[in-house]
């Protein structure tokens, strides 16, 4: 196998991998970088000969793995693209989401060469889609050769899946991102189980040693406890969320802890991309198994759209629960503004419930203090930070012990690490030496040969 890792800045990001085997050349992913915006958030796409790719696989809908994919696909229209009933759904709205939200960037930030992709290179896109099914071989041929693609659910969001490619001579699994642990919306992964000779693995959690004692659904007792003292004290809870996958399972968690009493009924507030999604997830859990969600549950529990006129450092008209994006509180998103208006009060709590990078917003407040003072720089307001803030581990990755212990069973010859940031890679390289297989932590642009 021949492996670039496109993405290059290093580490999280623009994820994109250029892959060859048996003669076939094929692209996992084509991302936007979260950190950048404009030409500077793409992976080095341009260094890809034009139309030289045979195929394409999408691993799941998040912005980092999904962002570009009209650009590559434009620059290779021969090539399908392959991916998961579920994510050819989500695509299309994550997609047109990400258009509505570069032409506000390109104001903002002045960027003429926002957007990057219009309206006609999805229509384009979405041609050339094509849906696997779970675990069902799909053969592409070509003079004489040929090569199987087979999906594998990976548990990471609804969608996700690790990729198998095999091919005569090898067998190569890339993980995606991964989750072994059901979610209330979805199960954990169903992945491979048998050896390859090349696992390319994700590395997310590397820098985060596990915490027996703290298992998802503990971690979602202790979230509905704190959430229903802070409404019992007066206050208002911000739950900052991803809008694909981390909004729709707090919706369900809400419902059933109002079902079961451990919540009161009280005002739900929700806006934005994660509230168009849940029809798509009613749509998935209607017509396949792999997601159990029912838009319902948005009449169930009494959903209202955000109050109107919300100022910084000025409580809401009224209490309640805010479940809205982004989950890192970045700026000019309905988190940020609830945040800026309810941080300054030690009735209210902000409760975190994902992975927060260090240089977004809310990276910065969870290294806060209380009396600390915080700047939300898009409205130049200072503020006293007075209301709790807690982080509840509800990663939609695997601990980096469970995909230590998932490659030892895949007994891989080599490994290369993906997606994870330098500390993180760090200290996979070390751990999975015990796996006897080569360790490879690629750097950007350069090629590697197995």
């Amino acid at each position: 196998m021949r492996f670039i890792d496109m993405n290059p800045h290093g580490g999280i990001g623009a994820n994109c991998s250029i892959c060859e085997v048996n003669g076939f050349r094929f692209a996992i992913d084509s991302g936007l970088h979260p950190k950048f915006a404009g030409k500077e958030a793409i992976p080095a796409i341009n260094e890809i000969d034009r139309n030289s790719l045979d195929f394409i696989v999408l691993t799941h809908c998040h912005l980092d793995h999904l962002g570009s994919l009209p650009l590559l696909s434009r620059e290779h229209p021969d090539a399908p693209v392959l991916m998961s009933y579920p994510s050819s759904i989500l695509a299309r709205r994550m997609l047109s989401n990400s258009i509505s939200v570069m032409k506000r960037q390109r104001n903002e930030l002045n960027l003429t060469e926002l957007p990057l992709y219009g309206r006609s290179d999805l229509s384009s896109l979405y041609d050339r889609m094509k849906t696997l099914a779970i675990k069902k071989p799909f053969t592409i041929e070509k003079d004489g050769r040929y090569i199987d693609v087979i999906l594998h659910h990976a548990g990471h969001v609804a969608g996700a899946v690790s990729v198998e490619i095999k091919s005569p001579k090898e067998r190569i699994l890339f993980t995606g991102d991964i989750l072994f642990d059901d979610q209330r919306t979805l199960d954990g992964a169903q992945p491979l189980l048998e050896r390859v000779d090349t696992l390319v693995t994700e590395t997310t959690r590397g820098m985060y040693e596990r915490n027996s004692a703290k298992k998802r659904e503990s971690e979602i007792t202790s979230l509905l406890s704190q959430t229903n003292s802070t409404i019992q004290s007066g206050g208002s809870v911000l739950i900052p969320v991803f809008a694909l996958g981390r909004m729709q399972e707090l919706l369900s968690v809400i419902e059933d802890a109002i079902k079961k009493k451990v919540l009161p009924k009280v005002p739900i507030f929700c806006s934005g991309l994660g509230m168009d999604l849940v029809n798509h997830f009613h749509e998935i859990s209607k017509n396949t198994n792999r997601v159990r969600f029912n838009r319902k549950i948005l009449r169930n529990i009494g959903v209202q759209p955000l109050p109107k006129k919300l100022e910084p450092g000025q409580e809401p008209p009224i209490k309640g629960i805010f479940l809205v994006s982004s989950g890192m509180l970045v700026e000019n998103t309905p988190s940020y503004v609830i945040a800026s208006s309810i941080l300054g009060s030690e009735k209210n709590s902000i409760f975190f419930v994902g992975y927060c990078d260090p240089s977004t917003p809310g990276g910065q407040l969870l290294n806060c203090k209380s009396n600390d003072t915080f700047e939300f720089t898009a409205y130049n307001h200072v503020v006293t930070v007075n209301a709790r803030i807690e982080k509840f581990d509800l990663s939609g990755h695997a601990d980096r012990e469970e995909i230590v212990s998932y490659a030892e069973k895949l007994m891989p010859k080599n490994i290369f690490l993906h997606h994870g940031d330098a500390d993180a890679r760090k200290w996979f390289a070390e751990s999975l030496k015990k796996t006897n297989a080569k360790i490879i932590d690629p750097k950007p642009l350069e090629i590697y040969e197995t």
